[in-house]
Order: C-alpha cells, then structure tokens, then sequence
C-alpha cells in the first residue's frame, strides 16, 4: 500500500478505463473470471508489459469473493459464490473493484474500474414447507369449494428461474386453480370439482408438483390427503318392518321377551342410534322395560297379574347426530295365562332412609339400635286357594327375624346389637311357600345397610412424632404431617387437627394435618420443642385424640467464630530456638457439631512473612530464633474458621514483642590495632587525662547495652586509674622518672547483662621524660603542654556534653513511647492480665530485711552478678509463656499507665517497652537473691515489694 501511495505522489495516473467481466454462481474454488484490463495492454509500449503489477485498491463490497494475480492481472474465485446470498432477488448482482495497474520502468500508473456480474443459474428447485398435508373435508361440502391452498418457493434470484408452475394428479374431484399473490407469488389451490359422499368413499390422495421455468427444469412434490368427514344424512333402518310377539305369564323378571336391530350408514355419534317404546303407558312400564342401547325389551314384573292382556306399541330408534334422525316400528305384545300362581310378597321398609331398587329392598338401621328394632312390615297374598293358598315364610341368615302380626303380616326386627365397623351391610332374603303340588314359592332379597354412629375417636398413626427443620428457616416451612383416622363414616371420620394451648411457634393446617413454622427459628436460641396436636372429628357429640411432636432445630452454620479478645498481646524472649510456644489462641463458636469445630490459622495476607507458626488448636510457635535488635515486635492478622458449609472465619490481631536477650559483645572503637599507642609527658599532673576508651553495645538500652571499663593488667603501679562508667583514663599519682617509660594495659570492657559479654583492648602509653632543668627549651615545652591540656579539657567536656545531650534526647523519646503504649494498651484488651501470672519457684533462701538492704547495695555497687542459669528465674503465664515477675509487671504496668513519674525509679530505667532495662535485670537480680524464686518463696511483704520495686 506504501508502493502504491508512493506511485500515486509521483506518477502521472490514469482513471476511468472499465472492464465488465461475467462469473457463473456456483463456480469451482480459483475459475478464471478475466482479465482486469486487457483492453488496456493493447495501448501500452512493450517495454512497460514487461514490468507490469496489477495491485487491488480498497476492500469494496463481496470483494472477498475474488482474488487478483498480480503478475498477470487475472481475477479467479476466491470462493464458491451463492448468488442468492450475495445479492438476494436483484436481477442485477455485481461485484465493483478498482484495481491499480503500474509499472516503475515506464514511469505509468492507472486505476482500473472491474465489474464482474454474477450470473444465476438454475440451482435451486421450487420447494414446498411440507412433504405431505392432511385435510378433513365434510361429505356435504358444495361442488366449487376450495379445499385447501400450497405455495412452492423457488430461491433463485431470477425471474426465468423463480417461473413456478403447478400440476396436480388424481385429479377425477378436484381440480387446480392457480393465482398470483401481491407479491407475484403463485399460489395453487385445489378445488373440488365433483359431490363426496363418504358412504361411498371416505378418503382421497392429490400428488401437487411445482417447477421453475429454467432450461433445466428442477421440480418438487406435495402430497395432499383428503379425508371425508361424516354428516348425519342417513336415517336409521329397523331390521323388519313390524313386531309381533307373545310372553307367557310365568317369565321370569330380567327375561328378554325381544330384541329390535336398526341400524345406520353414518357412522360415530352419527350412526349411533338408541331405542325407546312411543307412547308408552305407566302400566305397560310396571311390567316392561326396553334397554336403550341393545334393543332387548325384558321381563320387569310379575306377569300373572296381567295374564291375557294384549299391547299395540310403537318402537323409536334415534341416531345422535347434532340433529338427530329418528325411525319407528309398530309392536304387538300378548301375555299368555298357562301357570298356577306362587305366593306374592310385599315389603314395606319402616326405617328411615329406606328404599326400593330394582328387585330388592334396602333399610337404613343405625348401630346404635337396641336389639328388636323394627326393619319393615310384609304381607303376603296368594290368590290360590286351599292348601295352595296356604303360605309359611320364613328369614335367611340369624341377624334378622319376622314377628308375626295377627290378621296384618309379619314385621322383620333386629336379634342381635349392630357395629358397623365390623358389618356395615346385611343381605337376606324373606321365603314365603304355600302347600300346593308341587309348592309353589316367593322371595324377597332386603338389604339393611348399618349407618354410623360417632362412637368412634380419631386415633393417629404414631403415639409420638419426631421430626427435625433447618435453622432460619422461611416462615410458612411445612416441618411433619400428621395422620389420625377414624373407623366412623362421613363427618364423624371427618377429622380437624388443632395445636392445644396458644402457640406463636407452630401452625397447623387443619384439614391436612401439616405442621407448619409460623417463624424463622435460631437454633442457638432453642434447639427443641414440643407440640401437642388435638384431632378432632366432625360428629355430634366431637370424639378428640392427641399426640406429642417433638420438633428438633438442625444446625446451620449462620454464627461466626468469636475470639475472646480482639486483640491479643504475647511476649517472648529473643534467641529462643524455634519451636518456642508463644501464646494460645481461644474463639468460640455458638453453632455445633462441625459447625461450631473451630481451625485457626494466619490469615493469607501473612503467610510466609513472619516468623511464627499458627496451629490449628490456636497454639502459636516460633519458626526460627529470633533477634529482639533485628525487630521488637511483630504484628499480624489470624483468623479462626469453623469446618461448616460454607465456612465462616473471623480475625483478630496479635502482637508479639521481643524481650532483649544480651547477645551482644560490646565493642572497642578506640583504642584498635591501628591506634593502639599513645604519648604522655611527664610533667602532667594527677588528674590529667590520657585518654577517653571508646566502646559500644549494640543491645538495646538497659544493662545488656550499660558499659564498665576496667584495667585488667598493665598498671600494677596505679599510675593510671580509669573511670568504670565513662571509660577516662587519668593519672593518677606522680611519677619521677629520669628516661622514657611505655606501659602496656589490658583493657577490659563488659556490659551489665545477666550473663555478661566482655571485650578487650591494648592501650600502650609512652612516658615521655621531661628535663625541668633545660630553660631553654623550657618555655616551649611547657606551652606545649599547656595547649595539650587545655584541647583535651575541650575535647573531655565536648564529650561530656554531647553525651549528656544524647540521654536528654533518649530520656524524651522514652517518655513519649510510654504515652503511646500505655494509650495503645488502654485501646486493647491484654490476653494474660497480671493477676493471671503463675509463679514457679525454684530454690529456697530466707533474707532478712537488713540483709535484704546489705543485698540490694552490694547489687547496686556491683558490676558483676551470679551467673546462674536463668532457668531459675522463669515465671509463666497460662499458656506456658516465660513472663517478667509479678513485680516487675506491675512497675511496667505502671509506667505504660503513666502512674509513676519521670524521676521515679520505674521512668528512670524504662526503655518503652522493648524489652528487659536495667531496672529489670536489677529487680529480677534483687528478687533471686531475696529468695522468690525458691521452691519454698517466702511471703512477699509490703516492704519487700517496695524495696524491690
């Protein structure tokens, strides 16, 4: 593209030459389609065809679609080219380039304007949106009626190859009749060209083709299935045009006498058809019946008593079409005498509710109904006479039994006490037999049906329930559903279940029993409860039972792990090997279970950036030694977590402080090998200083960091005396000498620690010998002298001062450390109060108060302590931790609580808090030769409290 511009800036160019060029859709992948500009070439020198390059310029529309060589200048297919997806129904579908045609020998450059048409073919074949239709069409449909439409779309985008005609086979009844949409869509609709009738024939299959107009013709096929529906146009049709027909009078009942047939050509609710007797008489119906759907015309009663009795009657026979179609056929019926007559029965039912039912008897008794209730009154009649006239009857069965009633009948009464819970139902049959021959005999079937009572209570399916619901739960959960039943019927089993006494816990549904939460419920509030649970029936008087659930509150892990403290505080001391148990951590949890199992970790943010190990049981270890002058404390984030789902976890802060361990050495500046030497003369007088020793401790302030200096060897003479605390060297007697003298001392510099570390140094000092006797050189000698004496007086007091200013400073700064820790402790709650320090006793001394203050003035005027092991002055704490003394904890106490004063014992020594000062190593020094680290401690007085305080 940069060629191009570059060409473009410098060549004179060419515009407007256009080339059209044709592609076929649907041709192979890389066809030629043309040349860019071959009508061009013709017009160019040879010279400039040799270094033709074609380039195309811009990404124009479907310019995907073709590639250009760029040596040659042919255009090929990029892609199989879908014309239809390209441009849709255009008739016109083109694809505009402008290609760049330049050459760098001839100095020419011009823009060529490509369109290549896209030409459709024939590829997509007219296609229907279904293979196969199904239509219903009623058999009185008219002659003319369209019965249904189809419409086959051709994808091809032009008009010769979208030209869609129809034609349709099996075609006798119907007939196509295409049409043109708004759109000049053709659409075919099939008509019906002759009348159905689906009597003759009910089903129909019109195959509907479709094709394009293209030179290769592409067709499609849709089958159209027709089915004729039924219409109720045929009328019933009786088998015989009339009935004429004769019973005996001894038929029994139930005996079919007749079956009339009718049937009908139409079918379903069309030609179903039903049978009924026109102009039917009560009486004929006492003794008659026909059954609608069969036809059969039967016995229903006792025919003797219309013996030689004759019926005209007319036969219905109904389809059930929407308007139903209806015949008829005529009926003669005759009942012939030719039997003797058996006794007749006739029951009367006396209890409430009774009733007759086709050919037996039914009695409603209730069960609480004494023994000899009354169930009906029979009589019995015999139109016979003489001993055929002559009737005994007698009870099936051993519940029931008949009492004769003089010149009436009988009456049927109850024997024995009725349940219905065991027999709800009593079938028996009533015998009557007269003394003919051969006897002749009647029966009766009556059905006593027991009705409930109430006298049964609701029982539930269990004496108890126990059943359990999640904590927080919604309102409205259903907990259990109970189940009574009742052995009675209808209300007195229809059971209503209540919560006994007022309850703002429980609901219960009524009608089905389910016990619901009326709240949301906290387990940690009450984790079980008691429900007691009425059912009551619906009878009169109501019979009640109860049952007892008992619903348990399940756990969930809603409550988070609560520490003790929100801030926990340890000390250790430094150098301890790692695996020093600093502290212990403590949270609760209210949850239980895993839910309320408590871990306890650092939190991530700490992990791997302090020297300490978080255990699961809360303990905390060191990881490695650990040095009080590298850092004083470490402050860090824990986090206790309980093992529920999910897992809830809370923090809290820890700070650890190092106690100082005296682990250092102090170490000589001056005097070193490379200054080791010094020159005195012997003129200077007693009290002159020789020199300043220089030393530091690189242990915090305090007796581990407090210097002494002393002479070791080297002065046996005591011509020099050296200030122990300020490390001046001085004359300290005159000395007449009468040559040059040197003196080699040992110096020896050791600090106040418990376990005291020492240093030492070699300090040479040449006498120089003065003669007093030589004026002459006297004068500048003694000038000499007196401007040495009077620098180092300078240097001495400039030390002096510049000291004094450093404890001035420090003395501040501790000061304002013990403002901001005894604000920091007031903020925070500490793990291991004071009064919760265990002592452990060691060894047993017993000290006076004299010796006790002999003692602490031989502690105070010494620089050296016993050096027994520290073991023996440990105390502990809860946890296991070394800890100071109860005394020294309270002087701290005080001093991080301002209680005591700047120019107290307590502020003159503290050193804020990091760790043992000198007032600590003194106090515990004072307190293990008082004896109170025995085994056997003797009892801490006032006064020995405050003497070691």
């Amino acid at each position: 593209m940069l060629l191009v511009t570059f060409l473009i800036s410098c060549v004179f160019a060419v515009h407007g030459t256009k080339t059209t060029l044709h592609v076929a859709e649907e041709s192979d992948l890389n066809s030629l389609i043309g040349h860019a500009g071959n009508n061009v070439l013709q017009s160019l020198p040879e010279s400039a065809r040799s270094d033709l390059v074609y380039s195309m310029i811009g990404t124009g529309e479907h310019t995907n679609l073709v590639k250009l060589n760029k040596q040659n200048g042919n255009l090929y297919t990029a892609e199989l080219i879908d014309r239809e997806s390209t441009c849709g129904n255009r008739e016109l579908c083109s694809i505009n380039l402008k290609v760049a045609l330049y050459s760098s020998k001839a100095s020419y450059f011009e823009i060529l304007d490509v369109e290549i048409l896209i030409d459709d073919i024939n590829d997509h074949a007219p296609s229907f949106a279904l293979d196969s239709i199904n239509v219903n069409v009623p058999e009185s449909t008219p002659v003319g009626t369209i019965i249904t439409s189809v419409t086959a779309i051709d994808r091809d985008s032009t008009q010769k190859h979208r030209n869609v005609t129809y034609d349709a086979q099996n075609t006798e009844m119907f007939g196509l009749q295409v049409t043109q949409t708004k759109d000049n869509v053709p659409v075919a609709s099939l008509i019906l060209l002759q009348p159905l009738d689906r009597e003759s024939r009910e089903a129909y299959s019109v195959l509907v083709s479709a094709a394009d107009g293209g030179q290769k013709s592409e067709s499609s096929d849709i089958n159209i299935d027709i089915t004729v529906t039924d219409v109720n146009d045929n009328y019933p049709q009786f088998g015989q045009p009339s009935y004429n027909i004769s019973v005996q009078e001894n038929a029994t009942i139930g005996t079919i006498v007749l079956t009339v047939t009718a049937s009908d050509e139409d079918v379903r609710d069309n030609g179903r058809v039903t049978y009924g007797i026109s102009g039917e008489t009560t009486f004929f119906s006492l003794f008659f019946m026909i059954d609608k759907y069969t036809g059969d015309i039967l016995v229903k009663g006792d025919l003797t008593r219309i013996s030689g009795e004759h019926f005209e009657l007319e036969i219905v026979c109904e389809d059930h079409g929407e308007q139903p179609l209806s015949s008829k056929v005529n009926l003669t019926l005759s009942v012939l005498d030719v039997v003797n007559n058996p006794p007749m029965i006739d029951v009367n039912i006396l209890s409430g509710g009774g009733g007759r039912t086709s050919d037996n008897l039914t009695a409603l008794v209730p069960e609480s109904s004494e023994t000899g209730t009354v169930v009906a009154f029979m009589s019995v009649t015999d139109r016979d006479i003489d001993d055929n006239g002559n009737v005994s009857c007698s009870v099936s069965g051993r519940e029931f039994e008949l009492q004769d009633v003089p010149s009436s009948g009988y009456i049927i009464v109850s024997r024995l006490p009725l349940d219905r819970e065991t027999t709800d139902k009593y079938d028996f049959t009533v015998t009557c037999i007269d003394a003919g021959a051969p006897p002749l005999s009647s029966t009766v079937s009556i059905t006593v049906l027991v009705q409930d009572v109430n006298d049964n209570a609701p029982v539930f399916s269990k004496k108890s329930y126990f059943a359990s619901i999640v904590e927080n739960n919604e309102p409205g959960k259903q907990i259990v559903s109970l189940l009574a039943s009742d052995k009675d019927l209808d209300n007195n089993s229809r059971i209503r279940y209540y919560i006994q006494g007022k309850n703002l816990d429980f609901a219960i549904d009524s009608r089905s029993g389910a016990l619901k939460a009326k709240r949301s419920f906290d387990r940690e509030h009450a984790s079980e409860y008691e429900v007691t649970i009425v059912a009551t029936d619906s009878g009169f008087p109501p019979l009640t039972a109860t049952t007892t659930v008992f619903v348990s509150v399940i756990d969930v892990n809603d409550n988070a792990p609560s520490f003790k403290v929100s801030h926990f505080q340890f000390f250790v001391l430094e150098n301890m090997p790692a695996g020093m148990k600093v502290g212990q951590l403590s949270a609760t949890d209210k949850d239980v279970g895993v839910n309320g199992n408590l871990l306890f970790s650092v939190t991530e943010g700490y992990k791997n950036t302090i020297p300490f190990i978080v255990f699961q049981d809360g303990s905390i270890k060191t990881s490695e030694t650990l040095d009080r002058e590298e850092k004083d404390r470490y402050v860090f984030q824990v986090k206790a977590y309980d093992l529920g789902s999910p897992t809830i976890v809370s923090t809290a802060d820890v700070t650890v402080r190092l106690v100082d361990d005296n682990d250092n050495a102090p170490v000589i500046n001056y005097p070193n090998k490379e200054n080791e030497t010094i020159v005195v003369f012997s003129e200077k007088t007693v009290g002159s200083t020789v020199a300043v020793i220089q030393a530091n401790d690189a242990d915090d302030s305090g007796p581990n960091s407090d210097l002494e200096f002393s002479i070791v060897s080297g002065n046996e003479q005591k011509v020099f005396i050296l200030d122990n605390t300020f490390g001046t060297l001085r004359i300290n007697k005159e000395r007449e000498i009468q040559a040059d003298e040197t003196f080699s001392l040992r110096i020896l510099v050791s600090d106040k620690g418990y376990h005291k570390k020492t240093a030492e140094t070699k300090l040479n000092i040449i006498l120089k010998y003065v003669d007093d006797t030589r004026q002459s050189d006297g004068g500048p000698r003694n000038a000499m002298v007196t401007t040495s004496v009077v620098a180092i007086t300078v240097v001495a007091a400039a030390a002096i001062t510049t000291i004094l200013c450093i404890f001035r400073r420090n003395a501040q700064k501790k000061k304002k450390e013990k403002q901001n820790r005894a604000q920091h402790i007031k903020q925070s709650q500490q793990v291991v109060p004071i009064e919760s320090l265990i002592y452990k006793p060691v060894a047993t001394k017993q000290v006076t108060f004299t010796e006790e203050k002999e003692l602490k003035k031989a502690d105070m005027t010494s620089s050296t302590t016993d050096h027994e092991d520290l073991d023996n002055m440990e105390l502990y704490n809860s946890t296991g931790t070394s800890m100071f003394t109860n005394s020294l904890i309270e002087c701290k106490t005080k001093m991080l609580m301002d209680d005591c004063s700047d120019d107290s014992d307590c502020g003159t020594n503290y050193d804020s808090g990091k760790g043992g000062s000198y007032l600590d190593v003194y106090k515990l020094n004072r307190m293990r030769n008082l004896g109170y680290f025995g085994p056997k401690r003797p009892p801490i007085e006032k006064m020995d409290v405050m003497d070691i305080i």
